[in-house]
C-alpha cells in the first residue's frame, strides 16, 4: 500500500516518500500561490534559481531579522549575527572571508581529524538506533570544533567530551519555529556558553578560529560577529549534516552496505533524498518572479528538494540542498566529508544500516529531514 500523499509542502519534510509529490509539484505547479500556507511556492528547479538569485529576496522577514521567541536573548544576539541570516554589506564581507577559508580546508585532515575523534568516542548504547542517533549530531560538531582550534577534553580513560555537541544542538533545536518555551530557554543558555567559550579561543593558537580572527580584524568586523559566525560553523555541522548522516543511513539499509562507497553514498543522498529540503525568501520590494507579481513582504518557500527531483531538469553542479546564489553553503565539501566519516565510524562500530528501517520515522521540522532512528537490537 503507497503512502498517502502529503497535504502541502510543509508536511511534505517529514514524509516517508515525499518525492512523487514533489516531482509533480515541479511538473506542474512550478511556482504558485499556496492559499493554505499563505505563501508562494517555487517548486520548478527553474523557479527555484530565479528565486534564489533575485536581489530583492532576503533570508529574513525586514520587519523580523530575529524570531520572536529569541529576541532581546543571548540567543537572539547570537541569532542576528549569523551571516546566513543577513542580506547586505555585511553579510558580503564576512562570508566572502568565511568562503575563503573553506575552500582552504584540507580535507584530508578533516577525514583525520574526524576519524581520531571517532576513536576516542566509545559505543555507549547497543541498540544502533540510539547510537546512530547520537553520532549524528556529535562527530561532526565536534570534528568542526577541533578544525576551528576550540580545546576538547578528555576524560582519564581517553574519551572526548560530547559538552559542546551537546550545546550545539541545544541551540539549533532553539532557532526551530516549532520550539518550544522549554527549547527557548535552554537555547539561550547554551548561546551563552557557546559565545563566551569560543570568543575566549578567538586569540589563541593557530586553528580556523584564530585564522577567520585575524581576516575579520584585518576587514574591521566585530569580534563579537565573527565569534557568533564560528558558532554559526558548529551549528551547520549540527542538524543538517545529521540529516545527511542518517538519510545516507538509510539508503545503505535499503540498497546495502557491506561493499559500498560510502563517498559516492553521501554525494548520491545529498542529491536524491536532501536534508534541507527547503528555504525561505521574503521580498523586500515589489517584482515579477517566474512571470508572478509579488509584493513586498511576501514570502516564498523555495523548495530544494523538488528543484532536486525536476523531472525536466539537468541535474546541477552542486546538490540543491547546499543552496545556490549568495546565500549558498559555504560549506558543502566539508559537511559531505563528515557525513561519510560518521558513516564509516558507525559501521565500524558494528552499526547495521538495515535494522535502522524498523519504525523508522523523522524529527519534527518545517525544512530539515532527519532520520530518528527507533531500531530495537
Amino acid at each position: 500500500m503507497e503512502p498517502i500523499a502529503p497535504a502541502d509542502p510543509i508536511s511534505a519534510v517529514t514524509h516517508s516518500d515525499p518525492y512523487p509529490y514533489y516531482r509533480a509539484l515541479a511538473r506542474s505547479q512550478p511556482f504558485h500561490f499556496d492559499a493554505a500556507l499563505k505563501l508562494w511556492v517555487a517548486a520548478s528547479a527553474g523557479a527555484v534559481a530565479e528565486v534564489l538569485d533575485h536581489p530583492d529576496g532576503r533570508v529574513r522577514p525586514a520587519a523580523q531579522p530575529v524570531p520572536p521567541a529569541l529576541a532581546g536573548s543571548a540567543a537572539g544576539d547570537l541569532f542576528g549575527r549569523l551571516i546566513r541570516m543577513n542580506d547586505g554589506a555585511a553579510h558580503a564581507t564576512l562570508k566572502a572571508i568565511v568562503l575563503r577559508q573553506m575552500a582552504g580546508l584540507d580535507l584530508a585532515d578533516v577525514r583525520a581529524r574526524a576519524h581520531k575523534l571517532a576513536a576516542a568516542l566509545p559505543r555507549v548504547d547497543r541498540n544502533d538506533g540510539h547510537e546512530a542517533n547520537r553520532w549524528m549530531f556529535t562527530l561532526p560538531v565536534l570534528t568542526v570544533a577541533d578544525l576551528l582550534g576550540l580545546p576538547l577534553e578528555c576524560d582519564a580513560d581517553g574519551h572526548v567530551s560530547t559538552r559542546v555537541a551537546g550545546f550545539v544542538a541545544t541551540f539549533a533545536a532553539a532557532m526551530s519555529p516549532l520550539a518550544s518555551p522549554t527549547d527557548v530557554e535552554a537555547g539561550v543558555a547554551a548561546a551563552r556558553w557557546l559565545t563566551q567559550s569560543t570568543g575566549s579561543h578567538a586569540a589563541a593558537g593557530d586553528g580556523l578560529l584564530h585564522q577567520l580572527a585575524q581576516a575579520a580584524g584585518d576587514a574591521d568586523i566585530d569580534p563579537a560577529t565573527l565569534t557568533a559566525n564560528a558558532v554559526g560553523l558548529m551549528i551547520q555541522a549540527c542538524e543538517a549534516t545529521a540529516g545527511l548522516i542518517g538519510n545516507t543511513l538509510v539508503h545503505l539499509g535499503r540498497s546495502g552496505w557491506r561493499d559500498a562507497d560510502i563517498d559516492a553514498s553521501v554525494d548520491l543522498v545529498a542529491r536524491i533524498d536532501p536534508p534541507v529540503q527547503n528555504t525561505r525568501r521574503f521580498m523586500a520590494a515589489d517584482a515579477t518572479l517566474c512571470g508572478q507579481v509579488v509584493r513586498a513582504g511576501d514570502a516564498v518557500l523555495v523548495l530544494l528538494a523538488a528543484a532536486a527531483h525536476d523531472p525536466a531538469a539537468a541535474a546541477p553542479l552542486h546538490p540543491w540542498t547546499f543552496g545556490a546564489g549568495r546565500h549558498g553553503c559555504p560549506g558543502d565539501a566539508l559537511a559531505r566529508v563528515l557525513a561519510v566519516c560518521t558513516v564509516q565510524a558507525l559501521l565500524a562500530r558494528d552499526v547495521h544500516p538495515d535494522r535502522l528501517l524498523a519504525n523508522l520515522r523523522y524529527r519534527p521540522s518545517v525544512n530539515a529531514r532527519i532520520p530518528n532512528f527507533q531500531s530495537i537490537n
